[in-house]
């Protein structure tokens, strides 16, 4: 099903370009930050990415732009 984001205020949305790439928006902040591991705040949710080579190559107005080899994801409990 395919929603409008602006029907969800305060949803985060989730991008991936094949696993070098992700674009995320509703990023409250940054949790932690290595080459092996980024962890954003979403608010009700954190989410965490492993990996090799990370980087956040932007970061404005809630919108992180992450690269580098994406091996896995997680979603867990916000802190």
């Amino acid at each position: 099903m395919d929603i409008p984001a602006q029907l969800l205020p305060g949803a985060s949305h989730l991008e991936i370009v094949g696993n070098r790439q992700a674009v995320i928006e509703g990023v409250k902040s940054v949790l932690a930050y290595e080459s092996t591991g980024i962890k954003l705040h979403l608010g009700s949710l954190a989410l965490s990415f492993e990996g090799s080579d990370l980087l956040i190559r932007s970061y404005q107005q809630q919108q992180v732009i992450l690269s580098g080899v994406i091996a896995a994801l997680h979603f867990t409990s916000a802190p």
